[in-house]
């Protein structure tokens, strides 16, 4: 799979687990179509999108455009307390996830909190841990529900990133970017958000 796609289909993964907000911007977000390409210019609030294909489109950015940089993160990183979105798969009743999301606290505070069902078959869960381990049977999470807790176990090769909300400010010509929003009819497309990959610093 090519970085792009991967990038691709975890900004799906990333945009299920807020796809049933109380915020109606969010949601529109996550139900949206996409467009995915390198920034080759900004003037303002309009920004030009080079595609795999080599043409351009004009995209609007809009005071409620959602950035989201995402981050490489490893199961070290995730702590007691931390608010995260796993997309897991069942094995014999028993959760085992296939992606890890650590939420921004902004993210937090307008996710969907619980536990539901994907359209792939998967189970998301959105909540905070209560405890992460490392064992000689593996790693489990441990997260807090409403109704009580579950436990999720986490193999080695599970893609974990950080979600870190940031403003429009921080895009960049050159930045490889996924755009979700709609597209207008002169041809050009009006973003509801915004993400890419960032190497954390430090």
């Amino acid at each position: 799979m090519t970085k792009i796609h991967r990038t691709v289909g975890l900004t799906v993964l990333i945009l299920a687990a807020l796809a049933a907000f109380g915020a109606t911007g969010f949601a529109q977000a996550a139900l949206a179509p996409s467009i995915d390409g390198t920034i080759s210019a900004i003037s303002g609030t309009l920004v030009t999108l080079t595609l795999a294909d080599g043409t351009s489109r004009s995209v609007t950015l809009q005071g409620s455009t959602m950035v989201l940089a995402r981050q490489v993160a490893t199961l070290d990183a995730i702590t007691a307390g931390d608010a995260v979105g796993v997309a897991a798969r069942r094995d014999n009743n028993a959760l085992v996830a296939t992606n890890i999301n650590i939420f921004a606290p902004r993210m937090w505070d307008i996710v969907r909190k619980g536990q539901f069902p994907m359209a792939d078959g998967q189970t998301m869960t959105n909540a905070v841990v209560a405890q992460s381990v490392k064992g000689v049977r593996g790693r489990t999470l441990t997260m807090k529900l409403t109704e009580g807790i579950t436990s999720i176990s986490v193999p080695d090769e599970v893609p974990i990133h950080r979600l870190v909300a940031l403003t429009t400010s921080s895009l960049a010509v050159g930045l490889h970017v996924v755009i979700r929003g709609s597209a207008n009819a002169d041809g050009t497309f009006t973003a509801a958000s915004v993400s890419f990959d960032q190497s954390p610093k430090g």
